[in-house]
């Protein structure tokens, strides 16, 4: 039996009240099957309204119960379109994405479907900036074509760059994969084939901004790239004041990331080493992002001192939180990072992510396997470690090139 089409609902006399009937799609847990069923739902009792039910009453009875029946049928027809196509790109992602989103974010982490908070805050801001008031947004979802998104990717502001385009990419990709699985898209996914753009690396146009804007775009580029150098972390040590110098330090010589270090407690610490056991995005306590940021941490002799010390000066209270604020809440490294730390190292602040990639590097330096430094970062691919957290030494380039050089004159007799 075909699926409704867009309903209305008709206004009927019943059992001595005045009815609304129309039709539901119900999913019977026993049988794993999906019906569609007949449904009655009492508008009024007949002694409120004793109408004869001429069109006129009926139409009497739709408008002083509209906001009654709205309610019923609202979520059978929104249903109905999903599930036919009968609905735009925009209006499926506010009706079923996102809704299949905040699933998944209440999936407890560890599973397979769990999507991080910050992740959806992510996606939210790309359709609020570039998708929801864009041509895109209005087109029918089931006739959507890789052309629509290749036209869409196009549509963007090129000076954005490679990567911003590939997120947007990706999270449509995200949103035509459930619509597929949800039945509201029968093609194969249309961004598979789209082709991102935007700027390269090299390829930043500071044209026509002003002085402060240029610097601002060059100092987030830079610190999208940069590893701390062992220099930068002993200025950090030597100038930085508590809690920043001890926050600092111990990102530098463990690798935690922001979320990691604001969510430590002293009970996570057993003097040798560090148990992840939670991490904080936005103010929200949440599990550790992967399975494989859950391994122990070592911590050396130096970095134990420097603990014993700061708790020593920052005595544990309340919960327990290494990091605290006055209250003893957990402390927003948010605001660390913008109030206690550039002033003192000179502005030469690249963000918390430079500790973990200076981290990578500077043991990939010290010739240290690759699984490894995998292992300390706590990656779940090495692939991950080697293309983001480890940068190239272009000093030890320049040594293996002169070798090179040399061995080739010595054994072929190059002459130059």
């Amino acid at each position: 039996m075909s699926r409704p089409r867009n309903q209305n609902g008709q206004i009927m006399l019943d059992s001595g009240n005045w009815v609304l009937r129309y039709y539901e799609d119900r999913f019977d847990k026993t049988t794993g099957q999906t019906t569609r069923v007949r449904t009655k739902k009492p508008i009024c009792p007949y002694a409120v309204h004793p109408l004869k039910g001429t069109a006129s009453d009926l139409e009497f009875l739709r408008k002083k119960y509209a906001d009654k029946i709205s309610g019923w049928l609202t979520p059978v027809n929104k249903e109905h379109a999903i599930t036919t196509g009968a609905i735009t790109v925009g209006a499926f992602i506010e009706q079923s994405y996102w809704p299949r989103c905040e699933f998944r974010v209440n999936t407890p982490a560890g599973n397979e479907l769990h999507m991080e908070p910050s992740t959806v805050e992510g996606y939210r801001d790309i359709y609020k900036r570039h998708m929801q008031t864009a041509l895109i947004a209005k087109t029918k979802l089931a006739d959507f074509t890789p052309r629509d998104g290749q036209r869409f990717i196009e549509s963007l502001n090129q000076d954005l760059s490679h990567q911003t385009h590939m997120r947007i990419k990706n999270f449509l990709s995200g949103v035509f994969s459930w619509a597929i699985v949800e039945g509201a898209f029968r093609h194969a996914n249309p961004m598979n084939e789209v082709k991102a753009g935007g700027r390269t690396k090299g390829g930043m146009n500071l044209e026509g901004l002003s002085e402060s804007e240029k610097l601002r775009k060059t100092k987030i580029a830079a610190s999208n790239e940069h590893a701390y150098t062992l220099e930068e972390v002993a200025v950090m040590l030597d100038k930085l004041p508590e809690p920043a110098r001890t926050i600092c330090a111990l990102s530098a010589f463990t690798g935690l990331s922001r979320s990691e270090l604001w969510g430590l407690q002293w009970k996570d610490y057993d003097g040798e080493k560090i148990d992840v056991r939670r991490k904080i995005v936005n103010n929200v306590v949440g599990a550790p992002k992967t399975e494989a940021r859950e391994d122990s941490l070592y911590v050396v002799p130096m970095m134990r001192k420097l603990l014993a010390q700061y708790k020593k000066d920052f005595p544990q209270i309340g919960e327990g939180w290494v990091f605290r604020g006055v209250k003893g809440g957990p402390l927003n490294l948010d605001n660390v990072s913008r109030r206690d730390i550039p002033q003192h190292i000179n502005g030469a602040w690249y963000g918390w992510h430079a500790f973990r990639r200076g981290l990578g590097t500077r043991l990939n330096e010290a010739s240290v396997d690759h699984k490894t430094i995998q292992s300390i970062l706590r990656h779940a691919d090495v692939s991950t470690t080697m293309a983001y957290y480890v940068q190239p030494d272009r000093a030890a380039g320049e040594r293996g090139l002169r070798k090179l050089s040399d061995v080739l004159q010595r054994k072929y007799k190059i002459k130059v």
